[in-house]
């Protein structure tokens, strides 16, 4: 019993330290879970190497991100109807009908930029993680706002800014066209998306909308991670839908935006969308590409989140 006892003393103590920790709101941040996946700190080659896609895309700069987690997968309707249950029921504007989606595996549809970045908020509140946005000080909960404050080094769940979703669609690869290494060409083996003889680097057999996928009613969505992951382990980067980034879209940004953590410009007239997706063309799909598109639904538009590394 007496060599027992520093033992029993310890665990009383450490219960003791945990149950404080609660009352005070102060436990540490929960882990990254296994649905995410570690993006390395470092330098990469952003925009159209190819010199093919759009003015936007250029001029091509060395761009350094610091590490961050990202959703192995887009977020599915059944994550989605998950966290949004709990929003609903904890002060959040929404719920699990503000998201559309074909089954429960595929990806949630139909998410306006101010609902993802809500239910982002939520999902950290679910979680104990300290959520990143804000308005007038307060945690985003309710209503529209499509200027929120980002904590940036908060422990919760946030879009991805636009430099961070193209280092990781890349894989770790540099100067490829797609998220795969292995090939600068797509077919639908490859990804979702509407193929057409327009562009040379699209050879798939199959033309059209995918013939796996385009079963009535529409979206042509396919369930996550149904094609090869790339490089970083990550699901659906090419295809199926667009995701929603942090950055407000400005044309010209590549010329003027800073070489480190690039956020985009404090405003304009839309978001960026990254990725491509079931109705679009090879062109989207392209890990430079970059899309514009008002605060609002559309049954094409998706998202992924992610957590700033500690």
């Amino acid at each position: 019993m007496t060599r027992r006892f520093p033992v029993l003393l310890g665990l009383m103590l450490l219960v003791s330290c945990i149950a404080t920790a609660v009352d005070s709101g102060t436990l540490p941040p929960a882990p990254s879970p296994p649905e995410m996946v570690l993006i390395p700190a470092g330098s990469f080659q952003m925009g159209d190497s190819f010199g093919e896609g759009w003015a936007d895309e250029l001029p091509v700069r060395t761009v350094a991100v610091s590490a961050f987690t990202m959703d192995r997968y887009e977020i599915t309707k059944a994550l989605w109807d998950e966290v949004a249950s709990w929003a609903a029921a904890n002060g959040y504007d929404i719920g699990p009908g503000s998201a559309q989606g074909k089954g429960p595996a595929h990806p949630a549809t139909d998410v306006s930029w101010c609902e993802a970045v809500k239910w982002a908020n939520a999902r950290s509140e679910k979680a104990r993680l300290v959520p990143c946005y804000s308005v007038n000080g307060s945690v985003y909960r309710t209503e529209e706002s499509d200027s929120p404050a980002c904590n940036w080094s908060a422990s919760g769940y946030r879009l991805p800014t636009e430099a961070e979703w193209e280092k990781a669609a890349r894989g770790g690869v540099e100067g490829r066209r797609f998220p795969w290494s292995d090939t600068d060409e797509i077919q639908h083996s490859r990804a979702n998306y509407h193929t057409n003889s327009s562009y040379s680097y699209d050879t798939s057999p199959t033309r059209g909308y995918h013939p796996d996928y385009d079963n009535e009613p529409k979206p042509y969505t396919s369930p996550v991670g149904s094609f090869a992951p790339n490089g970083y382990g990550l699901y659906d980067m090419a295809g199926s839908v667009w995701e929603w980034c942090w950055d407000w879209y400005g044309e010209s940004t590549y010329a003027s935006s800073p070489g480190s953590d690039a956020r985009g410009p404090a405003s304009g007239s839309g978001r960026v969308l990254r990725g491509g997706c079931w109705s679009g063309s090879a062109l989207g799909c392209r890990v430079s590409h970059r899309a514009c598109w008002p605060v609002d639904v559309y049954d094409s538009l998706g998202f992924r989140l992610v957590r700033t590394a500690p």
